[in-house]
């Protein structure tokens, strides 16, 4: 049997669906070792190769919030979680645990979707199955290629199915334009494909919408608002999708795949270690199963001062958004709140991209095009939905400002604080402000460096591929 050793991180799985456990997924005997050969023939096969896409989703956003929400003003380190100090004062290195699983698990997903996307041509199938394959393979690439270029800057760019070591190897950092229009190219064809959520169960699946939005969110992120502006506005139009009246009915693991969700990570308690974890996590440290269960809590991206005193008075979406634990004075989410028998067996789903998000993004792009009435109308409709006042009255410059803490506030823990900070390039303003103050954990250690708003590349993907260059600040 023909056989591909995994190597490096490009290479780590070009056909990896072994590390993904489900009851319908590909039996495949070594974790490592895939026969080229004996799968990717049938319909199943790619049934089971699609199946496997969508759960190895699960290894990346396990901890993603250590990179999107740690480093921002919104959560913070503690005297229980020092291994995570460095990605809270910003004095990371390029050996960091979390930046490499990120890289590694990032590159391990787009490797299974460019074998998906490189074998399914030749395989006779029902048609319309195909061609919605390769669509949510296309989805799947795209969203991890997003991640990376916002974390890393100019990164790898491999839309080919890797055969060899030396082949792997020769791919270098590709421009973070290139990437975005690779992106956006693959977006674009998904779009063309996708079926509308009212369409087909939404079982987790992508679908139109979802790269719609995440398309529009791409834009936004480029600062492309003419783009971002017909994305969103259709999006929107189609009366698919919408804020549920109960802001915390909308995080429930009873009531996942909602109304407002967009696209989620899909997690399943069923005994194989297919569920979240988040419960645990970020449930205070010493809180038992007051809180949670089947557990030790962790007290992961613990909330900050600084964002409980962002919320309004009066604000409906608080008591879900961040709480107070009144034994120790520590502020947590209850987003993802559940009772799991034991770790990495809750149901709750990770929120990728959710109506209000789209919203948001919506009101951003109006305004930043000079429509500020028809931008404030769209931040309205989420205010109105945490009992809060609408605005009236406010310039570009000062609406400007009252979307992005609302954004703030609205998607706390959900992984969007720092990707906000680094887009409207308030990163440094912020957190220089954000140490000044000198309320949170060690603040004082913050190391605010403008070169901060990328994460080095990794210091094992450097060992392996020396010609793969590092971002200014880390050599």
């Amino acid at each position: 049997m023909k056989k591909i050793r995994v190597v490096a991180a490009l290479a780590c799985c070009w056909t990896t669906l072994s590390m993904v456990s489900c009851t319908d997924f590909v039996d495949l005997k070594y974790p490592t070792i895939v026969g080229q050969d004996q799968y990717y023939n049938t319909q199943s096969d790619f049934q089971a190769a699609v199946n496997g896409l969508y759960a190895s989703l699960r290894p990346v956003y396990n901890d993603f919030h250590t990179l999107a929400e740690l480093p921002s003003d919104n959560t913070q380190a503690n005297d229980y979680t020092l291994g995570l100090l460095s990605l809270d004062q910003m004095t990371w290195l390029d050996n960091n645990t979390n930046i490499q699983n990120l890289w590694l698990n990032s590159y391990r997903v787009i490797g299974q979707a460019n074998t998906i996307l490189a074998r399914i041509n030749a395989i006779a199938m029902d048609e319309n199955v195909k061609t919605r394959f390769i669509a949510e393979a296309k989805f799947i690439r795209a969203l991890m290629y997003f991640n990376l270029v916002r974390f890393f800057g100019d990164v790898p760019l491999v839309v080919n199915e890797i055969k060899t070591e030396a082949e792997a190897y020769g791919y270098l950092r590709e421009s973070a334009q290139v990437v975005y229009d690779q992106i956006e190219l693959d977006l674009t064809d998904a779009i063309a494909i996708l079926p509308s959520v009212g369409q087909v169960e939404n079982d987790g699946r992508a679908t139109k919408g979802a790269a719609q939005g995440l398309l529009g969110t791409v834009y936004v992120a480029q600062r492309s608002f003419e783009e971002a502006l017909p994305v969103l506005t259709e999006l929107i139009g189609d009366g698919h999708y919408k804020l549920l009246d109960d802001y915390e009915a909308l995080f429930l693991a009873s009531n996942k795949n909602n109304e407002e969700m967009l696209f989620s990570i899909q997690y399943h308690s069923n005994g194989n270690a297919e569920g979240s974890n988040f419960s645990i996590l970020f449930a205070p440290f010493g809180s038992g199963t007051e809180i949670t269960s089947g557990g030790n809590p962790a007290q992961v991206n613990e909330g900050t001062q600084d964002l409980w005193d962002a919320f309004e008075e009066g604000d409906a979406r608080k008591p879900v958004a961040i709480a107070k634990y009144s034994p120790t004075g520590v502020y947590y989410t209850r987003k993802f709140l559940d009772k799991p028998t034991a770790n990495y067996e809750a149901s709750n789903n990770w929120p990728v991209l959710r109506y209000a998000d789209v919203k948001l993004l919506y009101a951003e792009t109006l305004n930043e095009l000079g429509r500020g009435s028809d931008a404030m109308d769209e931040l309205n409709d989420v205010r109105r939905r945490a009992d809060l006042d609408g605005l009236s009255g406010l310039g570009q410059a000062a609406l400007r400002d009252a979307i992005q803490r609302e954004r703030r506030v609205e998607l706390c823990f959900e992984g969007h604080r720092w990707f906000d900070l680094l887009r409207t390039g308030n990163m440094v303003d912020v957190m220089s402000a954000y140490k000044e103050k000198g309320v949170g954990y060690q603040v004082d250690s913050y190391e605010v460096d403008s070169y901060k708003v990328l994460l080095p590349i990794p210091f094992r993907e450097r060992s392996l591929n020396p010609k793969l260059t590092q971002n200014n600040g880390y050599e």
